[in-house]
C-alpha cells in the first residue's frame, strides 16, 4: 500500500514528457515535410525559368525571374532568388552585349540561391536557430531560338513584363 502511495501522480509525469516527445516529433515531421516541399517548388522555379529564357528574347532576362516568382506558393521566395545567365559553348558566362553576342549563347542557365525556411520556435535547434538552408539549385538547358522568330528580322518573342502591386 505503500508503494501505490509513492507513485501517485508518477503517470502524470510520464505522460507529459511522453506526450511532449511525441508532440516535437510530430511538428518536426510536419516541419520538414514543408522544408522539402519548398525545395521541391524552388528546383521547379528554376526549371521554368531556364525554359522560359530558353524561348524568350535575351533582353528580358530581368522579366523571366519576376514572371516564375508570381506563381510559386512558398513565403519568402523572390525573384531576387533567382538568376538568369546565357552561357557559352564552354560553360563560361556571357556578360558582355547579349544582342551583339546573341550567336555565342549556347546554354541558358537558371539558379536559385539565398533562400531558406524558418522553422517554428520548437525546432531551433535545428539548422542556425531553426533556419534551414536551401541549397543553390541550378538548371541548365540548351539554348533554343531566344526569343528570335525569324534569322535576319526584327520580329522577336517578349516575355510579359512583371506586373507590379499583383
Amino acid at each position: 500500500m505503500k508503494l501505490i502511495k509513492k507513485q501517485n501522480g508518477l503517470a502524470i509525469i510520464e505522460f507529459t514528457i511522453v506526450s511532449w516527445l511525441i508532440f516535437l516529433l510530430i511538428f518536426l515531421i510536419v516541419a520538414l515535410g514543408a522544408y522539402v516541399f519548398s525545395l521541391q517548388i524552388v528546383n521547379e522555379a528554376t526549371r521554368k525559368a531556364a525554359r522560359l529564357a530558353t524561348v524568350c528574347y535575351v533582353l528580358d532576362r530581368d522579366n523571366i525571374a519576376g514572371v516564375v516568382v508570381e506563381d510559386i506558393p512558398i513565403l519568402g521566395f523572390s525573384d531576387s532568388n533567382l538568376e538568369v545567365a546565357y552561357l557559352d559553348a564552354a560553360g563560361a558566362e556571357i556578360t558582355s552585349d547579349l544582342e551583339v553576342n546573341l550567336s555565342a549563347i549556347k546554354f541558358v542557365r537558371a539558379r536559385a540561391t539565398g533562400y531558406g525556411i524558418q522553422l517554428i520556435s520548437n525546432l531551433s535547434f535545428l539548422g542556425t536557430n531553426g533556419f534551414l538552408a536551401a541549397p543553390a539549385f541550378e538548371t541548365i538547358l540548351p539554348s533554343e531560338n531566344l526569343g528570335v522568330i525569324r534569322a535576319n528580322s526584327n520580329t522577336r518573342t517578349r516575355c510579359p513584363k512583371q506586373i507590379q502591386g499583383e
